[in-house]
């Protein structure tokens, strides 16, 4: 890895715009998108995360994009040691490698901000999930009280991340907000970090216009879909925000299509909320509205690539 050549990463909570940047980014320089989301990763989750679309994915190259099924995990771990080969992979065909995604936990595994950490304990596991099964919450309130900041972070709905952060807890005997030692910062030079802040007012209407276009463009038929191919609430659908919101309306919790797009961008943005947490634990990032000429400038120098 040449490391006097910054490996540029476009980041940004959700609905920021990242993904109309980084097509007129195209325009000018030899991309290809590394995707940085934990959801895209997924096949089959196609609106509801808004993945580009296969025009979209003609003209600007991604990849982790649909790269693994609904029943298969992928860690933040996992997700640093490919995104380390697609970078060499990428730059030995001339190519410049662009980190783009809002999933923070992933970006931290790759650009140096996260601790060593202990294995994972089946045994640990399946009792916390046997806990949780039995009184619902409880995760998430045993978090809280332990570990309040961990607990604000990870939120009442990520039952996966509390599971992992009490076995962290149960490993080592400490809570792991205070794991956290700064990672590895000299790891952290060889990236050049942009994310996209949009005014709060902004944000929120389109967080609400993405919403109502995902309804429109079928996102409660590909709910259906994947419902007619087994997927149901205890799968990723379930997990994710979009098609959890979907899922109720057909079952009769959320009364109309309305009140469902409300409860999508509600929902989408507390996830914002909680984005921006997580971004607090980067160094270094510069911060700018969606600029996409700004962006460039940021990403590549003056005279570009």
């Amino acid at each position: 890895m040449d490391v006097s050549l910054p490996v540029p990463v476009l980041t940004g909570c959700t609905a920021s715009g990242k993904t109309g940047v980084l097509l007129k980014l195209r325009r000018k320089h030899e991309i290809e998108v590394i995707s940085a989301d934990s959801r895209q990763i997924y096949r089959g989750l196609d609106i509801g995360t808004a993945k580009p679309s296969s025009e979209e994915q003609s003209v600007l190259v991604h990849h982790l994009i649909d790269f693994i099924n609904l029943d298969e995990t992928f860690s933040a771990g996992v997700f640093a040691r490919e995104a380390w080969r697609l970078i060499q992979e990428i730059r030995s065909r001339d190519s410049i490698p662009v980190i783009a995604g809002g999933t923070a936990l992933y970006l931290l595994a790759l650009t140096g901000g996260l601790d060593p950490m202990p294995s994972k304990c089946s045994g640990v596991r399946e009792g916390l999930k046997a806990l949780e099964r039995e009184v619902p919450g409880v995760l998430y309130s045993m978090l809280e009280r332990l570990d309040p900041t961990t607990a604000g972070i990870t939120g009442d709905g990520d039952i996966r991340r509390q599971v992992r952060a009490l076995e962290l807890y149960a490993l080592t005997g400490s809570v792991p907000s205070t794991l956290r030692k700064g990672g590895d910062p000299m790891l952290r030079k060889i990236f050049k970090i942009v994310g996209i802040a949009l005014p709060r007012e902004e944000h929120r209407r389109r967080i609400k216009k993405r919403t109502v276009e995902m309804i429109r463009q079928g996102l409660i038929e590909e709910v259906e879909s994947l419902l007619s191919a087994g997927w149901g609430r205890e799968s990723i659908l379930g997990r994710t925000i979009g098609y959890r919101e979907v899922l109720d309306f057909l079952d009769g919790t959320i009364p109309s299509i309305a009140e469902t797009v409300d409860a999508i961008t509600v929902n989408t943005w507390h996830l914002v909320r909680r984005q921006k947490n997580m971004f607090g634990r980067f160094e270094g990032i510069v911060w700018v509205e969606d600029n996409p000429d700004l962006i460039e400038k940021l990403l590549f120098g003056e005279g570009g690539s």
